[in-house]
């Protein structure tokens, strides 16, 4: 038996054999919500707390896992004693899904910040910091990356990357411990004690400090703690005193003579070559595991403007050591 097609038959002919073909090319991935929820359970080991990130209900997520695990035929989590753990099938597929969001994400912004003709960067930064350090050395950055846009937003705490808020952070602390977040070290600092030129004469050695009123950095609850100890004299109380905010705010107060600080010293170094403050004596107190850090999201780690001002970052931290 022949079968004949007409023009109109022909077209309907090759259009099953187009779709048929579309069919057997079409990859087989599950839809992004999928991924999603599943990835943000992953990390939190829990389907509510992923809801919360991801602005879903519970059971959203948990349809979502559960459509995710029928399209896979294999089971990824399992409830053991009303908590949530992977199987191994589950923990093998986080391993790989993760940096292919990832991957994802990075080449989405890559493409689209690629056809502009500049690019901005949104970076969170203590404020002494960026005023005392950061800021006389941008115009570097401006000359060698003109089209790169640096936007500093105050940050007195530590790095929050969870929003779009910023692109990267700067900040004091120790390394942080999270996959979706790479971290480099800047350089370190030294703690030193300062003080008004007229509370000096009350202060000869570390143990008089008992009789001072000490000032505190909110930010820093353990700094005079810390300093108290290495410097041999623990058992004075160091709680005691005022406290307050920004790193300014207690320089301030030691110049006016309201009482003793410990800071690092590369911030106030202006203060002390003009004799607003002074050093009454040592130690000079330093960590090797704290210190000022770049963290920057794993998902923009190939974006070219923050690739760039990374590097300038590290190699101006690098040649222009925090002054002893």
């Amino acid at each position: 038996m022949k079968f004949h097609f007409g023009e109109r038959g022909a077209q309907t002919h090759n259009a099953h054999e187009i779709i048929s073909k579309v069919n057997e090319m079409r990859r087989r991935l599950p839809s992004t919500t999928m991924l999603l929820a599943f990835e943000a359970a992953a990390r939190a080991l829990s389907f509510t707390q992923a809801g919360k990130e991801l602005s879903l209900s519970q059971s959203a997520i948990s349809q979502q896992i559960q459509g995710l695990e029928d399209f896979l035929g294999i089971a990824l989590f399992v409830r053991a004693r009303q908590r949530l753990q992977f199987t191994d099938a589950g923990r093998l597929f986080q391993s790989r899904i993760t940096p292919a969001l990832n991957n994802l994400e990075g080449a989405i912004l890559e493409t689209i910040t690629s056809q502009r003709s500049g690019s901005s960067l949104n970076i969170g930064v203590p404020p002494t910091f960026a005023a005392k350090w950061l800021i006389p050395r941008l115009p570097r950055f401006a000359t060698q990356w003109p089209g790169v846009a640096v936007n500093l937003v105050s940050s007195v705490g530590g790095p929050d990357l969870t929003t779009n808020r910023w692109d990267a952070a700067v900040y004091f602390g120790s390394p942080l411990q999270e996959d979706r977040v790479l971290c480099d070290r800047l350089m370190g600092e030294e703690l030193v004690v300062v003080c008004s030129p007229s509370v000096r004469p009350q202060l000869r050695r570390p143990e008089d400090l008992a009789d001072a009123a000490l000032l505190h950095l909110s930010s820093r609850e353990h700094a005079w703690t810390d300093w108290l100890s290495r410097a041999g004299v623990g058992s004075i109380p160091s709680t005691r005193g005022a406290k307050f905010e920004l790193f300014s705010m207690v320089s301030q107060a030691a110049a006016a003579g309201l009482g003793v600080a410990v800071l690092p010293r590369f911030l106030v170094l202006d203060e002390l070559a003009s004799r607003q403050l002074v050093i009454p004596f040592g130690p000079c107190v330093g960590s090797a595991e704290q210190g000022y850090f770049l963290a920057r999201p794993a998902a923009k780690s190939e974006w070219a403007p923050l690739l760039h001002f990374r590097q300038w970052l590290m190699e101006e931290a690098a040649n222009n050591p925090v002054p002893a």
